[in-house]
């Protein structure tokens, strides 16, 4: 069921949003629990707020230790997308060396590693060694996919159960809602439906989102997705990571893919399919596309291109060429809104 906040709630969740700084979402939420009212339909919402607020304070102190001279645990994502290494020591560390450049040990800080598949890179990230698996939890949060390695069964339920009790989903749920406030090129609430509405139709959902006081976004739909889901996405409440499991034992793991130790070379073929990014290739009107693709998800438009190149780009858009699967002929004119595929090529022109 969809919370009823007050107008007063929903205009502090939108400060929530627009904070730049740990410091600054913490006293926005502060500000915003402060309008929720208190009752059994808010409880999950209240109860998730007090837990990013508890990591937003672990993430400033950890901040100033590393001002003071000290260091911090959150490593920079580089590549196409960062996967982060929980489970079994030993099997943590093969896999690095097997995978990566890295093949000092692991001890006190988190190690990074990039391996390549194709024409792309993707990080891989080995926590270190004394961290609690409760611990890991923000660096968790942080990645995009989480590579868990195990010896057998039981491990793995341990781990699932202490992640979906910190509101990490390992299982993929039925649909997604990607919420992208945007100042270029678009005004108003656009919908992007790659999916499915279910009892809810797009003027309640564009009703849903400016009730929050939010003029202008795309809002992708992928799979199927409810009233509930645009709740969850807009509040941040729920965070699903796309999974693989390596283990010694082979056993079910239900949705869940699962390697064995001895397939680990496929393993970033894997990693780079359940990021859902596509890579997409830029020319030069008369020029040859750029070798080094540009790294977006799925669903990304056109207008996504232009904005990841340059925000004047974005603002001035006019039109775009596009070569590849999502065009129906080679060099097809199209508009800002234009969904793009894995490996077609962008010419963006400009007013």
């Amino acid at each position: 069921m969809v919370t009823n906040l007050p107008a007063e709630a929903k205009a502090k969740w939108l400060k929530v949003m627009d904070a730049k700084t740990p410091e600054e979402k913490f006293q926005a939420l502060q500000e915003f629990l402060k309008e929720v009212p208190k009752h059994k339909g808010t409880e999950n919402l209240v109860y998730w707020a007090k837990r990013r607020m508890a990591e937003l304070r672990e993430e400033m102190e950890v901040r100033k230790s590393k001002k003071s001279g000290g260091f911090s645990l959150f490593v920079e994502k580089e590549g196409a997308g960062q996967a982060i290494l929980i489970g079994d020591l030993l099997l943590r560390s093969l896999i690095m060396k097997k995978l990566t450049n890295v093949k000092q040990e692991f001890n006190e800080l988190p190690v990074p590693g990039m391996v390549k598949y194709e024409d792309v890179q993707i990080q891989l990230v080995n926590p270190p060694k004394s961290l609690p698996l409760t611990k890991t939890i923000g660096l968790i949060r942080n990645a995009d996919e989480v590579i868990i390695v195990i010896n057998n069964k039981e491990e793995l339920s341990f781990m699932r159960s202490l992640l979906e009790e910190n509101n990490i989903l390992l299982r993929k749920p039925k649909g997604r809602v990607i919420i992208e406030r945007t100042r270029y090129g678009i005004s108003g609430i656009r919908i992007v439906n790659l999916g499915k509405l279910v009892d809810v139709d797009e003027k309640a959902v564009r009703d849903y989102i400016e009730s929050f006081g939010i003029k202008s976004a795309i809002v992708k739909i992928i799979g199927e997705v409810a009233l509930d889901d645009i709740e969850k996405s807009m509040f941040e409440a729920v965070s699903y990571k796309p999974t693989v499991v390596i283990s010694k034992e082979r056993f079910d793991t239900g949705e869940l893919p699962i390697l064995s130790i001895d397939q680990i070379d496929k393993l970033p073929k894997l990693l780079f399919e359940m990021l859902e990014v596509i890579r997409i290739y830029t020319k030069e009107p008369g020029e040859e596309p750029t070798k080094d693709p540009l790294i977006l998800k799925k669903g990304s438009t056109v207008l996504d291109v232009a904005r990841k190149l340059h925000s004047s780009l974005a603002e001035n858009f006019r039109y775009a060429r596009v070569w590849g699967r999502s065009v129906k002929f080679q060099g097809q004119k199209v508009g800002p809104s234009h969904v793009l595929e894995d490996k077609d090529i962008v010419e963006i022109h400009v007013k």
